[in-house]
């Protein structure tokens, strides 16, 4: 399998994670919709990282994906912006893990990062 095959199967996943947040915003249940919008963000710079470079970090962390891409691919300031999402990988998963509940906006600012940034992988796939 190429390294172009491999990322294109986590983008997939990606796009996967990205419906399930939609259909957790429409739910109601913001809490599913901010986790699976991380999850949509984390496969899919991922997707970048293993097209760009072989690689792929072990780590839940938007911010260092971001990181590791901005030194091989210019990342745009809406993209870096969405870095906030990554604390849904933990406060989403866990009751009481925050100390108050999902709001529809929360969640609703988190689908269009999970969107935003799976835009943008794609974006870079198909130039690769």
């Amino acid at each position: 399998m190429s390294t172009k095959e491999i990322a294109l199967g986590w983008l997939d996943k990606a796009k996967r994670f990205l419906t399930a947040a939609k259909r957790s915003l429409d739910e109601s249940l913001y809490d599913m919709a901010c986790f699976n919008s991380q999850q949509a963000a984390d496969m899919a710079l991922k997707a970048v990282l293993i097209m760009k470079s072989g690689y792929k970090p072990l780590t839940h962390s938007i911010t260092e994906l971001l990181e590791a891409i901005s030194e091989i691919e210019e990342v745009p300031s809406d993209i870096s912006d969405c870095s906030g999402i990554e604390e849904h990988y933990i406060q989403a998963r866990y009751p009481n893990a925050r100390v108050k509940e999902y709001s529809f906006d929360e969640a609703q600012d988190s689908v269009k990062c999970g969107e935003a940034i799976v835009r943008f992988a794609e974006g870079i796939l198909e130039e690769g």
